[in-house]
């Protein structure tokens, strides 16, 4: 793989730590002879950068990710967050990770997207999951599923999740969905306090479109990443499937396999 000498660096702003950490990965990748440029809130991605470096946690990487993707932009990122599943390298390796990109010896890992499409047609991108959730707290939505064109069941629960293996272990997860190892390609449909005895995930085939059907007069919301994508009313359909592109992301040699991620996250390395 090649060098990659032109680093943008997203941090989290109201993290002091993630500034010192973006700051020092600028100063070292300066004694490199690398380029390297800190981010603002906000602020577009306008030079041509290699790598998109995200310091945080898996937020700032979601932000770091929105920012690269459309780009088709590699993300490596470093981990100053309690979960981290998305990030990689811990904020004591920086010289190893500085090291490891100008050098190129760093493993890409392709990780699969979906995208969610709203009555309007405008589409929303994401890696970790796309939610269809209830607006009015007090009352479950009537959701109706069609799988490939075809009737699957219609939920009453508090939302439905739409997950990629690697947000397995996001919101899907508590909810009670299983754990997919991120080289895996499928999609995840989990309900979110289902009032039916289909309460169990179901783990579908990578190219499924998945059509939603609010079939009650209750609104329902649609967040993508964390992110409010919009609402949908009484017999509009939202469709999910496929992103048309992975997200790249890299990882230094000698990173954690996943399962060993996973024994990390959960504390299981101390049982």
């Amino acid at each position: 793989m090649g060098e990659f000498t032109k680093l943008a660096v997203v941090a989290h702003d109201e993290k002091p730590d993630a500034q010192e950490v973006a700051a020092r990965i600028a100063e070292l990748a300066v004694d490199r002879g690398l380029e390297a440029a800190v981010l603002a809130e906000g602020e577009p991605l306008e030079n041509s950068a290699d790598v998109v470096v995200g310091v945080g946690g898996d937020g700032t990487l979601l932000k770091a990710v929105s920012i690269a993707h459309p780009l088709d932009i590699p993300v490596i990122g470093v981990n100053l967050g309690t979960v981290g599943y998305l990030t990689d390298v811990d904020p004591g390796r920086l010289d190893d990770m500085l090291d490891a990109l100008s050098a190129g010896d760093v493993r890409e890992l392709n990780r699969m997207t979906i995208t969610a499409t709203l009555p309007d047609g405008s589409e929303h991108h994401a890696i970790n999951d796309a939610v269809l959730e209830k607006v009015m707290s007090q009352r479950v939505v009537h959701i109706t599923v069609e799988i490939n064109g075809r009737h699957f069941t219609t939920y009453r629960a508090d939302g439905l999740i739409v997950a990629t293996p690697l947000g397995s272990t996001a919101y899907s997860l508590s909810a009670g969905g299983p754990v997919l190892d991120p080289e895996l390609e499928a999609i995840i449909m989990t309900p979110v306090a289902p009032h039916s005895l289909l309460s169990r995930s179901i783990v579908l085939a990578p190219d499924a479109e998945l059509t939603f059907t609010v079939s009650i007069d209750r609104e329902v919301r649609l967040n993508v990443d964390g992110r409010d994508a919009g609402i949908v009313g009484a017999g509009d359909t939202v469709t999910v499937g496929r992103g048309a592109r992975p997200v790249r992301f890299l990882a230094p040699f000698g990173s954690l396999p996943f399962p060993q991620g996973v024994r990390r996250q959960f504390g299981l390395d101390h049982a």
